[in-house]
């Protein structure tokens, strides 16, 4: 799994979020409210909610940035496994489909996220990446 996290909390905007996406590469973001997770966001929940509001508003950041908030676009309550459960049932989970990441939680605390990449490292004997940039004692993306 990845142990530097990425997060945001409820009060980024929609744009913070697309540049995050862009500029750490990432794919799935959690949402961290006072270091709990609410929920989390991925490229696939991004593309559906533009697709559905294109229909009828114009694509302008600033709008979507004044009248939506990530809880409008967030899984709430996510699926989560702890650190010290199997990789197999990690495995299990994301070969359903349903989701391509799931994050890592003890005792409510983030304590990571398990992506299909990880799971792809895993079996080429590459370390999750790392990263100088965030983890969960620091201050990251609005937490």
């Amino acid at each position: 799994m990845t142990t530097k996290v990425i997060c945001a909390n409820p009060s980024n905007k929609l744009s913070q979020v697309l540049e995050f996406f862009t500029l750490y590469k990432i794919q799935h973001l959690p949402v961290m409210d006072n270091d709990k997770l609410v929920g989390i966001i991925s490229v696939n929940d991004i593309v559906h909610f533009l697709h559905k509001h294109l229909q009828t508003e114009p694509l302008n950041e600033a709008y979507f940035d004044t009248h939506f908030g990530l809880e409008d676009i967030m899984t709430k309550d996510p699926f989560t496994l702890q650190p010290n459960d199997e990789l197999e049932k990690a495995i299990s989970i994301l070969a359903e489909g349903k989701f391509q990441a799931i994050p890592i939680t003890f005792e409510g605390a983030l304590k990571g996220i398990i992506t299909n990449k990880d799971i792809v490292k895993s079996f080429n004997k590459v370390p999750a990446e790392e990263s100088n940039f965030f983890n969960i004692e620091t201050p990251g993306f609005g937490v």
